[in-house]
């Protein structure tokens, strides 16, 4: 005990310093593994919007909270569709409608 205390005391600062790096990895990759599944869980709320059909999402983070969107949808043609998918998203993640971009799908006419 008197080794593990007297090592703790000399390279103490090793055995934090990858402890800390470790729960830094740990941290980054759930919030990677979240914003996925918030991504996607959008898209399907997004393409449950009549006229918006198959719908992916992208989000710009800043401090781990959603800044930005980018919407590829579909029915992204029609402006009424449009108007919905920003009203969708500005309700669910608190954004300005000018902080969300629209888009049609390719090959979606």
């Amino acid at each position: 005990m008197n080794r593990l205390s007297a090592y703790l005391k000399k390279d103490g600062w090793i055995l934090a310093a990858l402890l800390f790096c470790a729960a830094l990895c740990l941290l980054l990759g759930s919030r990677e593994a979240i914003s996925d599944s918030e991504e996607s869980r959008l898209s399907r709320v997004l393409s449950a919007i009549s006229g918006a059909g198959d719908v992916d999402v992208a989000f710009h983070y800043d401090q781990s909270v959603p800044c930005s969107a980018v919407i590829v949808a579909e029915g992204a043609d029609d402006i009424s569709v449009r108007l919905k998918l920003v009203s969708a998203v500005t309700t669910l993640l608190g954004i300005g409608q000018d902080r969300i971009a629209v888009y049609e799908r390719e090959g979606s006419k």
